[in-house]
């Protein structure tokens, strides 16, 4: 469980932190920043595994880079939630942002466990 919350915040805080690396996607604040990190999170949480279900075949067939393009579409959906705050100029800027987010939760993950 504790995994799970520190990759959760970890998740949240990695959305602020793809918007200072990132000139393609821009917040206008660091809250709604981190607003929309809580947001994308909780899509990861609850969109994520059934979009992965649902898409298994495809998955198979891509060997799992299927994953990356349902990551970029709930990091789109993310901002399309808020759009005079959150702007990403492309969806070449929501994949790197997805996987900034993907690889500070996936080390997170991996910090918890040691």
């Amino acid at each position: 469980m504790l995994r799970f919350a520190v990759r959760y915040i970890a998740g949240a805080l990695a959305f602020p932190l793809a918007d200072y690396l990132l000139w393609g996607v821009w917040c206008d604040s660091l809250q709604s920043a981190l607003l929309a990190g809580a947001v994308l999170m909780l899509f990861y949480l609850l969109l994520r595994p059934v979009l992965k279900l649902l898409t298994i075949a495809f998955s198979l067939l891509t060997l799992g880079l299927f994953a990356t393009a349902i990551d970029t579409l709930l990091v789109i959906l993310t901002a399309r939630l808020f759009p005079y705050t959150i702007a990403i100029k492309g969806p070449e800027w929501a994949l790197l942002a997805a996987l900034i987010v993907n690889v500070v939760r996936y080390l997170s993950g991996k910090a918890v466990r040691a």
